[in-house]
């Protein structure tokens, strides 16, 4: 019987392939809460199945996430009943026995919440703030549902699953169907519509003009509602562009409200040298790319070497490729320099891991992680956002799909090889993304520094994308 995935709130995010094991879990399942196992779920509204979805561990699929998040409030007031009503104690009873220390540490932090912050049944706020923190725990990436759909839910939650008594469901003029990516690509908001005012005075406000800057390929995403020193170099680009001179700390003109409404994205041309190959691969994978002639591309690709062929992608070797290219003023994208680099960890890290759970290898995929630091004797990017990956207990050398994992505290940073040999990585990585030579990081990070996103904010986090050869 083919099953009707959807979202019960028009254009909220859904996921149609509970078995996408690219993207986490509890997000393709619909299930953010990751609520798995219980007897009580199967009758309940929305249920599809409990099935291996990955090797090893059992999963419930819903049909729409929203009926996700009230199994979760339900299993939440099943606590209460049992005198688990504090954050803490919730937690606590959610890793049924383990050690969810990390776990608490992370919501508490998240939210601003005590561990003895007693968490209402009947307060949406509460609810929410707690919710999107625990669902972001749980897919090692903030949720992708809309607010209006965390809340819709909880009210279901609230009526046991019985969309007739959840009231009216909420109208949302910005969003668009989102259904489930495979790479873990930042959020990219759908464009507003004609009607809708921009505005610098509120955060919806700020969302729906970095959205069109994002779209035209001038802001990196997500749409946060900010108005800080990135988005505003991106609104005086734009302005410039258009022949508009503008002030940042004005309001925006008319003249610019009407120039931004009829953005078109910036061109994108990509040929088939490298350059125009590595594009084409990001774009069909949904990532997003600077296309202002001044702004740089980092991309990572896995088993390539400089002069653009496949290699056998041999363990303990620099057989990949860093990649920093831009887009000219015609919208065709050239390389501005490569280096000889690698993406996995070295025999002796895998041998002798660090981490007792493996050796960890980066998904492939695209991440605004990193930001420019100190590395031992050296400037890098180090990382300060979640990224996602496999560890490897096995010792095999690979990415070992039964063992994922997320974070943003796994020192996976861009630093130098210390000028080691081709074909021996030595102690020089970890896991993290190492250009070979001292020489070459020295010229990468004297290229990426020169982006007027970092001039214009010095804790500016880098993109990166790390994709394997055979797909450029």
């Amino acid at each position: 019987m083919k099953v009707n995935y959807r979202s019960l709130v028009p254009g909220g995010y859904f996921s149609a392939n509970p078995f996408d094991r690219s993207t986490p879990v509890s997000i393709r399942c619909n299930n953010p809460g990751a609520v798995n196992g219980a007897a009580w779920e199967r009758q309940y509204p929305g249920y599809v199945d409990t099935v291996e979805t990955t090797p090893g561990n059992k999963t419930t699929i819903f049909e729409a996430p929203e009926f996700g998040v009230a199994v979760w409030w339900e299993l939440l007031r099943r606590y209460s009943v049992s005198g688990a009503d504090t954050v803490g104690k919730i937690i606590t009873k959610y890793g049924g026995g383990q050690d969810y220390s990390n776990y608490l540490q992370f919501v508490t932090r998240k939210t601003g919440f005590s561990p003895r912050k007693k968490v209402p049944l009947d307060d949406i706020g509460v609810l929410s703030a707690f919710g999107k923190a625990m669902f972001q725990y749980e897919a090692g990436r903030p949720t992708p549902l809309l607010d209006e759909q965390i809340e819709y839910g909880l009210r279901l939650g609230r009526s046991k699953g019985d969309t007739s008594l959840a009231g009216d469901l909420p109208d949302i003029a910005l969003a668009q169907v989102r259904t489930a990516i495979s790479p873990p690509v930042p959020e990219i908001l759908a464009s507003p519509g004609k009607k809708q005012t921009i505005s610098l005075d509120t955060i919806e406000g700020v969302r729906r003009l970095q959205t069109i800057l994002i779209r035209c390929g001038q802001l990196d995403p997500p749409a946060d509602g900010g108005y800080g020193p990135v988005t505003k170099w991106a609104l005086k680009r734009f302005a410039g562009r258009a022949g508009i001179t503008w002030d940042p700390a004005a309001a925006v003109p008319d003249e610019l409200d009407q120039a931004l409404r009829a953005a078109e994205p910036m061109p994108l041309k990509p040929g088939d040298d490298l350059a125009g190959r590595i594009a084409k691969a990001m774009i069909s994978h949904g990532y997003w790319i600077a296309r202002d002639p001044t702004c740089f591309n980092i991309v990572y690709i896995e088993g390539m070497d400089p002069d653009g062929s496949l290699n056998d992608n041999r363990n303990n070797v620099f057989n990949d490729l860093r990649v920093v290219f831009s887009v000219d003023e015609q919208g065709v994208p050239y390389i501005r320099k490569l280096w000889e680099a690698t993406t996995e960890p070295s025999r002796k890290w895998t041998l002798t891991p660090m981490n007792p759970g493996g050796a960890f290898h980066i998904k492939f995929g695209q991440y605004k992680a990193w930001i420019k630091g100190w590395y031992h004797t050296h400037d890098a990017l180090l990382q300060a956002g979640t990224i996602e990956g496999y560890r490897d207990p096995l010792k095999t050398f690979k990415r070992d799909f039964n063992y994922p994992v997320a974070g943003a505290d796994f020192g996976v940073h861009q630093h130098w090889g210390y000028d080691l040999p081709h074909g021996d990585m030595g102690n020089s990585s970890a896991g993290c993304l190492v250009g070979r030579s001292t020489a070459g990081h020295r010229e990468f990070m004297s290229i990426i520094l020169k982006d007027p996103r970092y001039l214009a904010n010095p804790t500016y986090r880098f993109m990166s994308a790390i994709i394997p050869a055979a797909e450029i």
